[in-house]
């Protein structure tokens, strides 16, 4: 989240900070939205009530590039400013109660989204940090609480979800009105519209609380693997915080090609399709932490909001940490133990090489919000005791519910539970270090037995293999050796020759245990000779990424077999971004003489591929593809033009950098200047402005 400038000129609701009331308190938004699909136009208006404390110059919403089409103060038409980025009023509001409505048009550049098409179609948002104002008048300022109650038309077939329970629908002919309530109020990035097609189950936490979970219907069949424990996690939530939950419903709507692993938005939870996993991709892959990290923002972040950038933390590190809790819950000490020490690896890292990695900060580091913020809050669990922790977190709750609060706001919870609890020095060396406690955090979990397993075989890392080598196979062997020891023993095999190692493979050979087995795949660049048949079997395991490295693998080293390789994969497709499906086809393509009067179709299927109706995940394995059977096709160049303008930042990076890398021929360079002029405006722009930079 960018750094808010507080100067007055800038105060949207010219919040007074010296009393507790502020000077204008906005209070309820009843919204009203519509869609030109055509356009990609939303079409809307909202009326804000408001309270005037004391009287001030101005009064500020903020509304991004949006065309204005009508405002009401008070029921008259007032004299405002518009910048195209607030709304100000200077006059024509009086002390008390207030309202205004604003009737607008606009195309937002993010915040909301258009994927897919025709039926395939979906509309989602996502407002983190401050940018719900780019399709709703609204406030950056997350101090601004609301209560805000939403109307959505749209075409009569799609699911349309927002904030709250649903209050109705009516149905007029072609289009669907769904309206929305809110009982409570919230911040304004957390507002949020998800529009598609979706199949909708339901179950009750313990506490009575609705749990809607949506998926695609073509998705249908996923639905147990991406949704198990949900309840659990819920309840256990409820639970271990000890606050109720503190909304009245509660929801999980996967969308295709979001930015992030997902979106805590008040009582309902928008994440990536990509954890939307059948009974095998979820033995790499599960929605689990990432529903139990967004399910803890409904009281960390959306019942108690950061006050400040520097606050930050509040909200990540307790997601962070309660999903840790959760796991623990749900798998015992030793998941929670060793994502702790996975943790603190990735601080020590994150800490060496970048600059802004205290905690208690306004330009920190994901992994310091993250990863950090959920180890500040286990050191100071262990420092006052669990129950005492337990007890501060719930005082903290009460107290700012439904308000804002600041990281001193949170230790002095702390300190009205344990008074000789030394606050500042905790404050000194934990949350304002740049640096990370490492030898101090591992004391705290060193001696959980699978960090201590892990770390035993860890040390004798360097150590000759013929010396380890019996030490390692016991340990290999023995069934009560953690799995992430045991891949540690798989890694140190790497450069170990085969007849050396013999044994280790065979014995991982005949392992049931999906994740050792892949570790082997992982570190084997060529299959001994007389270990091909116990290899091969790797392509039934239980899992696709251990499926695509055996394919590839067995593809490279075995020209004679491909073609029975090949007939036996055929059918495969994997995760959401059909990865085994694009690799069969790539590797079919390169094989001499296999099936040639099926290989214009082929070839038509994998470039389909990388056309903008399938998510970025698809389209870049199947340019890379493509690059594999004719480095820089030509149908791929304008591909990566259409990257330039996608709302997902690490495809515009793809793109850009293969573009920068292409035009260091002479060829490409030419390519790209002249396809300029009959590109789509944004394409045009986007690609005019990287070619004046190389």
């Amino acid at each position: 989240m960018k750094k808010i400038i507080l100067s007055a000129s800038l105060f949207i609701t010219a919040i007074s900070w010296g009393q507790n009331v502020p000077k204008v308190d906005f209070t309820t938004a009843n919204a009203s939205i519509r869609f030109d699909i055509a356009e990609h136009m939303v079409i809307g208006e909202i009326t804000y009530q408001f309270q005037v404390n004391e009287l001030t110059d101005s009064i500020k919403i903020d509304a991004k590039n949006m065309m204005i089409q009508g405002v009401k103060l008070n029921g008259q038409t007032p004299k405002y400013h518009y910048d195209k980025k607030k709304i100000a009023f200077t006059q024509g509001f009086n002390k008390g109660e207030n309202s205004v409505t604003i009737s607008y048009k606009t195309n937002p550049k993010q915040a909301l989204y258009y994927v897919g098409s025709g039926t395939d179609l979906q509309i989602w948002t996502q407002g983190q940090g401050k940018y719900t104002s780019h399709w709703l008048p609204s406030f950056d300022d997350y101090n601004e609480k609301v209560i805000f109650n939403t109307k959505v038309t749209f075409d009569t077939g799609y699911d349309v979800i927002s904030n709250g329970t649903l209050d109705g629908k009516t149905v007029n002919g072609k289009q669907t009105t769904w309206s929305y309530k809110m009982s409570k109020p919230m911040s304004s990035y957390l507002v949020m519209m998800a529009i598609g097609k979706f199949e909708k189950k339901t179950e009750k936490s313990s506490s009575g609380i609705t749990i809607e979970n949506y998926i695609r219907p073509v998705d249908a069949s996923k639905y147990a693997s991406t949704y198990q424990k949900t309840k659990k996690i819920f309840d256990f939530l409820e639970r271990q915080i000890g606050f109720n939950y503190p909304w009245q419903i509660y929801r999980n709507i996967p969308v295709e090609d979001f930015m992030y692993g997902g979106m805590e938005n008040t009582t309902s939870t928008i994440f990536s399709s990509d954890y939307v996993v059948d009974a095998v991709g979820v033995n790499d892959r599960d929605y689990i932490n990432v529903n139990a990290h967004e399910m803890a923002h409904q009281w960390f972040g959306d019942l108690v909001t950061a006050k400040e950038p520097k606050d930050h933390w509040l909200q990540e590190g307790f997601a962070t940490y309660y999903a840790l809790l959760a796991e623990r819950e749900l798998y015992g000490p030793d998941k929670f133990y060793w994502e702790l020490y996975e943790m603190a690896e990735l601080i020590t890292k994150d800490a060496k090489n970048n600059k802004n990695t205290a905690v208690y900060s306004e330009k920190a580091t994901t992994v310091t919000y993250y990863q950090k913020g959920a180890w500040m809050l286990f050191y100071l669990s262990t420092q006052i005791g669990e129950t005492n922790f337990n007890t501060s977190v719930r005082n903290f709750l009460n107290k700012y519910a439904f308000k804002n609060a600041s990281t001193q706001d949170f230790l002095n919870e702390v300190v009205g539970v344990v008074p000789n609890f030394n606050v500042d020095n905790f404050k000194q060396n934990w949350l304002e270090n740049k640096s990370f406690n490492t030898k101090d955090a591992l004391y705290l979990i060193e001696n959980s037995p699978i960090v201590k397993s892990y770390l035993g075989v860890l040390n004798v890392q360097p150590k000759a293999f013929d010396i380890k080598k019996e030490e390692l196979l016991k340990l290999l062997k023995d069934h009560n050796t953690p799995t992430e020891t045991k891949r540690e023993i798989v890694f140190q095999l790497h450069e170990v020759p085969y007849e050396q190692a013999k044994e280790f493979y065979q014995t991982i050979a005949k392992s049931n245990n999906i994740k050792v087995r892949q570790a082997l795949v992982q570190i084997v660049n060529e299959i001994p000779q007389d270990f091909k048949t116990e290899y091969t079997q790797f392509l039934d395991d239980q899992s696709y990424i251990t499926k695509e490295i055996a394919l590839k693998n067995l593809w490279m080293q075995d020209e004679n077999g491909r073609a029975a390789l090949l007939d036996k994969t055929s059918t495969w497709k994997g995760f959401n971004d059909h990865n085994l499906r694009i690799t069969w086809l790539m590797l079919a393509l390169a094989t001499e003489n296999y099936k040639n009067d099926k290989k214009a179709h082929w070839y038509s299927e994998l470039e389909n591929f990388a056309y903008n109706k399938y998510n970025s995940n698809v389209r870049t394995n199947a340019i890379n593809a493509l690059w594999f059977l004719n480095k820089y096709d030509s149908n791929t160049l304008p591909h990566l033009v259409n990257a330039l303008v996608h709302h997902d930042s690490r495809f515009q990076k793809f793109g850009k950098d293969a573009i920068i890398r292409l035009c260091e021929k002479k060829e490409f360079r030419e390519y790209f200047t002249k396809l300029i002029p009959y590109l789509p405006q944004d394409e045009h722009d986007a690609l005019k402005k990287l070619m004046e930079s190389i």
